[in-house]
């Protein structure tokens, strides 16, 4: 059975993934290849990738995401302004740190528990970044109104 991948850019500059599933190195591939279109297109945002569901990447995939973080490495300093992993499984962590052991990230993140604590990360990291506005209109989408980063 092959993952289910969702992007959400309807709350933009939030872009929201999740992944639910293993995904095949085929469907990583496509993965990565959405990945890159949002981070190339020059805009400040900053993003939640839901991985509480998610099936432990293959060496293949932790390798693939490596390279794409050395290639993409000036694009996600530039561009995302953080980046919030929702991460549940022991397993899953130990291989997000693997890969950011051979790459780190050259931006801001966060593995955190739940939702709440990756929308005050995200928002948060909206503000510090001057675009306080659109962290307030997606406080009110999602009726987080009186919940501030911290």
């Amino acid at each position: 059975m092959s993952a289910i991948i969702m992007f959400d850019d309807s709350r933009w500059p939030l872009l929201m993934l999740r992944v639910t599933g293993v995904m095949s190195d085929k469907q990583f591939g496509e993965f990565l290849v959405q990945s890159s279109a949002y981070l190339t297109r020059g805009e400040k945002y900053v993003s939640i990738l839901d991985l509480g569901q998610l099936g432990l990447p293959s060496p293949t995939q932790r390798q693939m995401q490596a390279e794409w973080i050395r290639k993409h490495d000036a694009d996600l300093r530039q561009n995302v302004l953080g980046n919030a992993n929702i991460i549940t499984s022991a397993p899953i962590r130990l291989a997000l740190s693997l890969i950011f052991h051979l790459k780190p990230l050259p931006m801001p993140y966060a593995a955190v528990a739940d939702m709440d604590s990756a929308l005050r990360f995200a928002l948060g990291k909206l503000e510090e970044g001057g675009r306080g506005a659109d962290a307030e209109r997606i406080r009110r989408q999602l009726g987080f109104a009186g919940v501030r980063a911290g």
